[in-house]
């Protein structure tokens, strides 16, 4: 072992001349104990939340969805072949959508109609938000409602009293309009759903051949089609290249606002835990000076023993950056056991609601933090450093 580098741990655990000193040295190496374990806890909440978030939007949103351009609706038979021939692709939806008027025992109310085949809930994660009742059973009169379109319109589920109407009013079908008898279907609800956000306030998912029906189009006739694939990617790339003209998006385009709005978020409260890591190094640096003065006569002793000051400054460079990684590393110790535990045991709940609060221990995250050790524990040891050269 090197001199400097005995000296500095020597400094590092033996006892001061002023206890003042020593107190300065632990409670800086606290300080930036608590300032490391909060960063990595609050990235862990912050990529458990944007976990949760992308997962409960996926109650809505496939993996892929293809959607026509320039067309109203997709009806070329070249794609199913397209997707059951590419093995990145596990499963996919057909839907069909349109506007309808809904009435029920003389309430009348306006919704967004999902026709749905038999794929659909198999791609999307339905089950998650149905708050009452079940998934219809297709190919017959049951509809799933959304919670905000049963409330107003006070409908009855699993009832042959609770059979309410929908009309088809969508200029995107004009051929509907011709035929007024046809545009008109008596349906009942099986159960509600609570849609992720206002844009699926007013929904009714139904049979596809229902709303093929309603909308007078051919059983043949499509508005997109939603895809279930482990390798996004891959698939992705394969579909743009094969269906260049229909727009193939992925789950991440699909929710580009939210992935901004968190990645913006989590963007800030990582400056402020830099801005919070800095200011605690600080405490670091007035230590290792204090150090440096106390210690005076024994840098005297060393220059006259031949040492020179570039070791002399290596002594208390590595001193500084003890402190630093001593602090950093229990700092992350604590966190990821935190994490961990949140994890496996879910010690904290979501208030008001009997669910885990989301945290997730990534490996970028543990990372980040580690970087930011290095980087200011060397700018910190750095500058410390300096003050041996004011000295005699």
């Amino acid at each position: 072992m090197e001199a400097d580098y005995f000296i500095s741990l020597r400094y590092l655990f033996s006892k001061t001349k002023y206890n003042l000193v020593s107190f300065i040295s632990k409670f800086s190496i606290t300080v930036l104990t608590i300032a490391y374990f909060s960063f990595l806890t609050i990235l862990s909440v912050f990529s458990g939340l944007e976990d949760y978030s992308l997962t409960f939007s996926k109650s809505f949103d496939p993996d892929i969805k293809i959607e026509p351009i320039d067309k109203n609706y997709i009806s070329d038979t070249k794609i199913d072949s397209l997707l059951l021939n590419f093995k990145g692709i596990q499963k996919y939806s057909k839907v069909v959508k349109g506007n309808i008027v809904v009435q029920f025992e003389g309430k009348t109310g306006y919704a967004e109609l999902y026709g749905v085949d038999n794929s659909f809930n198999e791609v999307i994660n339905i089950d998650s938000i149905i708050s009452v009742g079940r998934y219809p059973t297709l190919n017959n009169q049951e509809v799933l409602t959304s919670y905000s379109l049963a409330s107003d319109l006070d409908l009855v589920l699993f009832n042959s009293t609770g059979i309410f109407e929908i009309f088809s009013i969508n200029p995107r079908y004009p051929e509907s309009a011709l035929n007024p008898i046809g545009n008109t279907r008596k349906v009942v609800s099986s159960g509600v759903f609570t849609p992720r956000n206002e844009v699926n306030g007013k929904l009714i998912i139904a049979d596809v051949k229902t709303a093929q029906s309603l909308f007078a189009i051919s059983d043949k006739t499509f508005s997109e089609i939603l895809i279930k694939s482990e390798e996004a990617k891959s698939s992705v790339a394969f579909l743009r290249e094969n269906l260049s003209n229909y727009r193939v998006r992925t789950h991440k385009e699909l929710n580009e606002s939210l992935y901004k709005i968190m990645n913006s978020e989590k963007l800030i409260v990582s400056l402020i835990m830099l801005l919070i890591v800095f200011v605690s190094t600080f405490n670091v640096i007035a230590s290792t000076v204090m150090l440096i003065v106390e210690k005076e006569s024994d840098v005297k002793t060393m220059k006259a023993i031949g040492m020179s000051k570039k070791k002399i400054k290596s002594i208390f460079f590595k001193h500084n950056l003890l402190l630093n990684s001593i602090g950093g590393i229990i700092g992350i110790t604590f966190s990821a056991i935190i994490v961990y535990a949140q994890l496996k045991f879910s010690f904290f709940k979501i208030p008001g609601l009997d669910v885990a609060y989301p945290v997730s221990l990534e490996f970028a995250n543990i990372l980040f933090v580690l970087i930011t050790i290095i980087i200011t524990g060397l700018c910190s040891a750095y500058f410390s450093s300096l003050i041996v050269k004011k000295l005699n």
